[in-house]
């Protein structure tokens, strides 16, 4: 590994040099995000990471990303910093952390004194390059592949010491290729960053000499892959112990200690699928919104999330909360009366209001007065199988707030924490079995000049080189039935199970 020492450190007084990066545009012929993430996957599996959205509404469904070659790697521990990847960039990012004034350790990461010093090392990192591009700059030219583990909440506020899981807390990588594809106008785009500091490619023109000869979409998807039977299937928690967990919880909020909190637990298996054949699974069972199969730090992220954490586009946050779900069977007969049931429960209601308050306290955090704004509130959206009540709660960010302002004030959802978030958070580390790691975080793109798209870790499976990991939480609130609360969790993991083991988890 490249550490932050590997490069020798500014002068004094030396002006600290960004790096020049022009992004050429290439148009390339139409196929399908998978077809390329995989023909790029057999080449350099830990070079290539796949975003798309399925099945989802119009606000969230838009784009596909397939991005190659990477180009540096920032990883942020609990108490460190380190930086991997080619000569120059490593420099310039070991540069940013300089002039913070990150102290040297004796294994050469840089230490984190406190917590703002991360989101200045963050900003620094952004401001460490210089892009030109004809994409607007309230779009996605060049920028960092984020992946935010749960353990990032511990950079944003003072909370109980944690479970330790072994991961980093926030990693930014970046990407030298990224072929964007506007599923709504059926357009395909290379997006090159090219810089006199960059090394060359291993393989020029590889990405759009392996697009030329992919085949246009097929009309039907490809044949699963077979499922062998699991070597192992754990939980971290049985039923009698979480229904324990939700009459603990249900006490809490008897006393008035929270509003609602989200607990939960996690299944680990062990089976022969590959990551992609996972993917490839789960693409099929529970086509969604912001699907994501991505490396990090060794592991790879499988993932069917139905939601965003956030996105900004120039000065503009939004944030669209989901709580409320009922089943969509395809017959207006039948759905018509599951919906009118879903907008008239008294429990959804509550819940789903709790959270869009907590969405509108943290975006208030970070906006311009008078501009935080519930464009639409518990509207019914139609999922691949499932409707959802969401709500759309947006504002203008004030001078100075950024990204990663609006991050550290988002993070962790309320949809995956509770109300308030910071108890909620503090009960969550005291009951939950296994850490979250991944679960509840955050994955997606963050431009250098400032657009941002964060999917919410949720429907996610981690393989960790040897085993996979899935986990989900329920919603709890003071008329929560224990007994129905763990069999949401199971129907929330019910996709990612089927993808892993080919058998049903409810039944």
């Amino acid at each position: 590994m490249t550490t932050l020492l590997d490069s020798p450190p500014r002068a004094a007084g030396a002006p600290r040099r960004s790096l020049t990066v022009r992004v050429d545009e290439t148009v390339l012929p139409p196929h399908d995000p998978l077809d390329l993430y995989t023909a790029l996957h057999a080449r350099a599996d830990d070079e290539v990471f796949l975003l798309e959205s399925l099945a989802a509404p119009e606000e969230d469904g838009n784009a596909a990303v397939v991005g190659h070659g990477r180009l540096a790697e920032l990883q942020v521990h609990s108490d460190r910093v380190t930086v991997d990847g080619a000569p120059a960039v490593t420099e310039a990012l070991h540069a940013a952390a300089v002039g913070l004034g990150l102290a040297e350790l004796p294994d050469g990461a840089r230490a984190l004194a406190d917590a703002d010093q991360v989101w200045e090392l963050l900003r620094a990192a952004q401001r460490a390059f210089t892009v030109e591009s004809s994409v607007p700059a309230d779009g996605y030219a060049f920028g960092f592949l984020a992946t935010v583990g749960y353990g990032a909440a511990w950079h944003m506020e003072r909370l109980p010491e944690r479970t330790a899981d072994g991961g980093p807390d926030l990693v930014l990588t970046l990407f030298r290729e990224v072929v964007r594809y506007d599923l709504d106008a059926g357009t395909v785009r290379l997006l090159t960053a090219r810089s006199p500091d960059f090394p060359p490619a291993a393989v020029p023109g590889l990405v759009a000499a392996v697009a030329a000869g992919l085949r246009p979409p097929a009309p039907e998807p490809a044949p699963l892959p077979a499922v062998p039977a699991p070597r192992t299937v754990r939980d971290s928690t049985d039923e009698r112990t979480f229904l324990a967990q939700v009459e603990r919880c249900m006490a809490h909020i008897g006393v008035g200690d929270i509003y609602q909190i989200q607990i939960g637990h996690r299944i680990d298996v062990d089976t022969e699928l590959t990551p992609l054949d996972v993917y490839r699974r789960l693409r099929h069972r529970n086509p969604s919104p912001y699907m994501y199969l991505v490396p990090r730090d060794g592991s790879t992220l499988i993932g069917a999330s139905p939601e965003v954490l956030f996105r900004t586009e120039g000065d503009r946050i939004v944030m669209r909360p989901i709580a409320g779900t009922t089943p969509r069977s395809g017959d207006p007969a039948v759905d018509g009366p599951r919906i009118e049931a879903l907008k008239a429960s008294e429990k959804e209601r509550a819940e789903h209001v709790m959270l869009v308050d907590l969405c509108r306290n943290d975006i208030g955090r970070v906006s311009v007065p008078g501009t935080l704004d519930v464009q639409r509130l518990m509207t019914v959206e139609t999922y691949s199988h499932v409707f959802h009540l969401v709500s759309t709660v947006e504002g203008v960010l004030a001078p100075g707030e950024d990204t990663w302002s609006a991050l550290r004030a988002t993070f962790p959802a309320g949809t995956v924490t509770g109300a308030p978030k910071i108890r909620a958070m503090e009960i969550i580390e005291e009951l939950e079995s296994a850490p979250r790691r991944m679960y509840a975080g955050a994955v997606g793109l963050v431009d250098v000049r400032g657009w941002s798209r964060l999917a919410l870790c949720i429907r996610t499976i981690t393989h960790d080189g040897t085993a996979y990991s899935t986990q989900s939480c329920a919603g709890i609130v003071a008329d929560s039935e224990p007994l129905a609360e763990w069999h949401e969790t199971l129907h929330k993991m019910g996709a990612a199970y089927w993808a892993l083991t080919g058998e049903e988890l409810l039944r």
